[in-house]
């Protein structure tokens, strides 16, 4: 019996004598069913139904440390009573017909994965062309096809095993570029230089958390980063689900020329002089590449999605998310939530080489003591987090007796993957929604 009688629809990418040399080159020897399987070649990438089974048995027989050949294969499809479904004893013999003298079972596997996924993006776009004419929302026909096509374009088919030789170099390389960079700082700016020095920078692939209590300035400190790199010419992605794009602006005008950001917020009384600051501070951030994405009802499908275009089309270095606890994912309660956010997050950063700030709640301490030290395991409903990232950072703002700011601020590097943890000294100037180190407050800080 003839492959080519196999039902296929002839519109669909396929390679049948692809999958037959493969099929035919594991009947032979087990060393090239290992080559193709080492690439995580399964059963469902093949396109007929008949080479399905035959891999499946192949497959199966294998785990159980069977020997695999023509006759111990058409004896298990012929338990499984596939055998004739699938052409025959005669059928697998003419698998070895299409073998090549040195077959290289890993470049077929290759071959029909490339196919499949061009398979799978076929499928996907039916399914969602099908949802738009049964009239479904389009958010959610747009939100299935973005899922699915993401999921298409993420998966990893190719991670074979490397001796430390063929990567020395070009880690070597990486890190000599480095050392001969003219700089301290490995990574992006935090925007605050006693935190650069504590953590040599915002390194590519990180996810970062910044966690704080409402009011303690978690997205200043967000804006301060993103302000830090944009002044730099670094094309920064910011994802705001709380503040809208006027207050956020404003917020920078007041960060970028120290201006009190009252006097912004409430502009009838300025002087000529601080409305000329004001200005200048307008000229200066309109200038910066900060691509902001405003959107209150974000899912993390779509933040992910728009984040991946913006990486494509504006070539942004950093992303900054404010903040995950309003960002929206199906769950059945919130930390199931909180924790396909964070690793999503985590997956966007290591797939992109991006590195992503995510801002997030942190929980009341429960004796309502204001002056409790923070710790990561007060990342609200979000134990992922604190898994997922590579770099925690905690805003400590004390109170006194008169619940009035103390001055005495700190950032709590609490989590730090490639370094050590510790608290780094700053002052939290609200006039102008800044940190600052303590030795470099403004004399009239607030």
């Amino acid at each position: 019996m003839s492959a080519m009688s196999y039902a296929l629809d002839r519109s669909l990418p396929a390679s049948i004598e692809t999958e037959r040399s493969l099929l035919g080159a594991v009947l032979l020897s087990p060393e090239f069913y290992d080559a193709a399987s080492a690439i995580a070649l399964s059963p469902d990438q093949f396109s007929l139904d008949s080479h399905r089974k035959i891999f499946s048995a192949v497959q199966d027989m294998r785990e159980a440390g069977l020997s695999v050949d023509l006759i111990t294969v058409a004896e298990e499809l012929d338990r499984r009573k596939q055998l004739e479904s699938v052409g025959g004893y005669a059928y697998l013999s003419s698998l070895f017909d299409a073998v090549p003298d040195k077959p290289s079972t890993r470049s077929y596997a290759k071959i029909l994965q490339e196919k499949a996924k061009l398979r799978s993006v076929i499928h996907a776009c039916g399914t969602a062309m099908a949802s738009a004419q049964d009239c479904i929302p389009s958010g959610e026909c747009a939100g299935l096809l973005t899922d699915a096509l993401l999921q298409i374009q993420t998966e990893s088919t190719d991670s074979p095993s490397q001796r430390l030789v063929q990567f020395t170099d070009e880690v070597y390389n990486d890190w000599e570029r480095i050392a001969d960079g003219g700089t301290e700082l490995v990574g992006l700016t935090t925007g605050v230089e006693c935190l650069d020095i504590a953590t040599n920078g915002i390194r590519d692939g990180e996810l970062w958390a910044v966690g704080g209590r409402t009011g303690e300035g978690k997205t200043a400190l967000a804006l301060q980063v993103a302000a830090a790199n944009c002044a730099r010419d670094i094309p920064v992605g910011l994802f705001s689900l709380e503040m809208s794009k006027g207050d956020l602006l404003q917020r920078l005008w007041s960060q970028q020329g120290q201006i009190p950001f009252q006097c912004i917020r409430n502009p009838r009384r300025i002087s000529s002089e601080m409305r000329q600051r004001i200005r200048r501070a307008m000229s200066q951030v309109g200038l910066w590449p900060l691509y902001v994405v405003e959107d209150s009802s974000l899912s993390i499908q779509k933040l992910c999605a728009k984040a991946r275009l913006m990486i494509r089309q504006e070539k942004i270095r950093l992303l900054v998310v404010d903040y995950a606890q309003l960002i929206s994912a199906p769950a059945r309660d919130e930390r199931e939530r909180l924790t396909k956010i964070s690793n999503a997050l985590r997956a966007l950063a290591k797939d992109t080489g991006v590195p992503v700030i995510v801002i997030s709640q942190l929980s009341r301490p429960k004796d309502g003591n204001r002056n409790a030290r923070p710790n990561k395991y007060h990342l609200k409903e979000s134990g992922s987090l604190e898994n997922d990232a590579h770099v925690i950072l905690l805003i400590y703002r004390p109170v006194d007796e008169r619940g009035q700011a103390t001055g005495e601020d700190e950032l709590i590097i609490d989590k730090q993957r490639s370094g050590p943890v510790g608290s780094e000294s700053v002052h939290f100037d609200r006039k102008t929604l800044r940190f600052f180190e303590r030795q470099e407050c403004p004399k009239n800080h607030g």
